[in-house]
């Protein structure tokens, strides 16, 4: 995965930063429009400190009909689609603790706003027939699923398409990305049980159990402190340890 950022300040929704105190899921989207080009959707503000560099990486949107607009009815986390070079990427467009303007709302509420506010991104589709664009671009979304479950604490079952989140009484009633996986045989299912892959291939940082090496065990402390600084030299940790003898 790669994470950029490129925050859509001049959205409205932006501006009016309503705030998420806690985040209950994430709502995968598709774009619904044959443009997988990230300049289509994202576009950095004048005043990003990056925006020379983002700029070069994704290309200018000479339309200005990009979601970084005063006029923007739609302001979503993140997008997921093609740079200027044809490479697949991610950026975050709105911070996570701020609601989103993503999928709208339906009989029971909406994922936009609390208590059931969800983090939300959209991935930008082709002409849904290019199935090596199609596979990048799941992968993605699979390992930015993956980060966002790790990084808030969510269950996979927590992600939802934005089909599923309307027939949950959650959303607007839309089909993606349903529409997109369906052409290759695929669905939500295979979607997260592809992210709980990834999850539990991922290690542990909070191991209990550590195997110390030792390579060495000395009488004279000098020759001991002469074994540490060679193994320093070629760039290995070690340390010094003392022990009474019958310990």
């Amino acid at each position: 995965m790669k994470l950029l950022q490129a925050m859509a300040t001049n959205n409205p929704c932006y501006k009016e930063a309503k705030p998420v105190k806690k985040i209950t899921g994430i709502v995968v989207h598709s774009t619904g429009c044959n443009n997988e080009l990230l300049r289509r959707y994202v576009q950095p503000s004048k005043t990003d400190k990056n925006y020379d560099t983002i700029m070069k990486d994704l290309g200018k949107n000479l339309y200005n009909n990009d979601l970084n607009e005063p006029n923007a009815e739609i302001c979503m986390h993140a997008f997921i689609g093609q740079n200027d070079k044809g490479e697949v990427e991610t950026y975050q467009t709105l911070p996570y603790n701020y609601c989103c303007w993503g999928c709208g709302s339906g009989s029971k509420g909406s994922y936009n706003y609390p208590p059931t506010a969800r983090i939300q991104f959209e991935i930008c589709e082709d002409s849904l027939t290019n199935k090596t664009y199609f596979d990048k671009a799941f992968r993605e979304a699979i390992e930015y699923c993956a980060y966002l479950c790790k990084r808030f604490s969510l269950p996979v079952t927590a992600i939802s398409s934005h089909k599923e989140s309307c027939a949950a009484g959650y959303a607007s009633a839309h089909g993606d990305p349903e529409n997109w996986l369906s052409k290759y045989g695929k669905n939500m299912d295979w979607f997260r049980a592809e992210v709980k892959k990834l999850i539990d291939k991922e290690p542990d940082n909070d191991v209990k159990t550590l195997y110390r090496i030792q390579v060495g065990a000395y009488a004279d402390k000098a020759n001991a402190e002469a074994h540490l600084k060679r193994l320093k030299a070629k760039g290995e940790q070690g340390f010094i340890v003392t022990v009474q003898k019958g310990e």
